[in-house]
């Protein structure tokens, strides 16, 4: 109904020759103000806000200073709950009064929060996709006194864009918000509040911005992948990441060497090392020898026997002390 008649005000006022209350707000149904404006090319005019309540009879605004300038503030002394407040606002100039239309208003109807403030996040466990986060976002509201006793219900509004997506808004009204799921990426959150009594949300919350980021396995592969080529590059990420191991190796004697069997030219090469000693080996021989024996009385046989002689040959260099 306040609502209506600010409208209607606007509506049937639009040239300033009189002054009209555009705006009333309670932020806990404890206290409330209210604003008019002022009478347009006009100097030297002084107001005055005139309220009555029920039967009573009416009364002049309490204080016209704390709610700022051309303003009306009610303290708690002078709020009542479900009480109707009708009021006007008369200018003084130098030709006359000039007073406002009527405004009428329930404090219940006007009441507007300040918003949510302090506005924190847990990051939960990674999501059964593992392609991003869930998390908890909470808050501190400025009425927590009101809310605990049950004086006040407030309703939550939470909005969220993907930083990627500026014109994207989401929005989700609930008390308790868990956000499931969300892709990796940089999110900007901003939440705002209202009495279930009330239509007017109140602004919204300074905002945060989350990041959420991917696995660090997923990461590292795909650092690999785009910055070598794993499929077509395999051999060369291998050769760098396990170098080949070389082959044992002895300075200035040629595996080939080692190959051909060659002796002679392995001790020579060998003869370069301290105390090295040539190998001895051997070269056999077979031998047929034919022994005439003898036996009783003259009765000679001859038998054929092999004898093995065996000839050890060494070559010797000379040994360096």
């Amino acid at each position: 109904q306040g609502a209506s008649n600010i409208q209607n005000m606007q509506y049937i006022m639009p040239d300033g020759t009189r002054p009209y209350i555009y705006y009333c707000r309670s932020p806990n149904m404890e206290i409330f103000t209210c604003w008019w404006q002022p009478i347009a090319n006009q100097d030297n005019v002084t107001y005055t806000l005139l309220y009555t309540t029920g039967e009573h009879a009416p009364q002049e605004c309490p204080d016209y200073v704390s709610g700022g300038i051309n303003s009306c503030f009610f303290d708690a002394k002078h709020t009542q709950i479900w009480e109707m407040y009708c009021m006007n606002v008369t200018a003084h100039t130098r030709t006359g009064p000039i007073t406002s239309q009527k405004h009428c208003l329930d404090v219940a109807d006007i009441v507007k929060i300040d918003p949510p403030f302090n506005l924190t996040y847990i990051m939960l466990n990674e999501s059964i996709s593992e392609s991003g986060r869930s998390i908890l976002l909470s808050w501190l509201y400025p009425i927590a006194s009101q809310v605990r006793e049950g004086w006040i219900t407030l309703i939550y509004e939470l909005r969220y864009r993907h930083l990627a997506q500026p014109d994207n808004w989401r929005v989700q009204t609930q008390s308790l918000f868990i956000l499931l799921d969300l892709p990796v990426g940089t999110y900007e959150f901003m939440v705002r509040c209202r009495s279930t009594n009330s239509k007017h949300w109140s602004t919204w919350s300074e905002s945060i911005n989350i990041t959420i980021s991917g696995r660090p396995l997923i990461a590292f592969m795909a650092f690999l992948i785009i910055g070598f080529g794993i499929v077509p590059r395999g051999k060369r990420i291998k050769s760098f990441l396990l170098p080949p191991i070389p082959k044992p190796r002895i300075r200035g004697l040629e595996p080939v060497l080692l190959k051909k069997g060659q002796i002679d030219e392995i001790n020579r090469h060998f003869s370069s090392f301290h105390g090295y000693k040539s190998p001895q080996y051997c070269m056999e021989a077979w031998y047929q020898v034919s022994v005439d024996i003898c036996l009783n009385r003259g009765l000679c046989t001859a038998n054929t026997y092999q004898l093995h002689h065996c000839v050890c040959h060494a070559t010797l260099f000379p040994f360096r002390a």
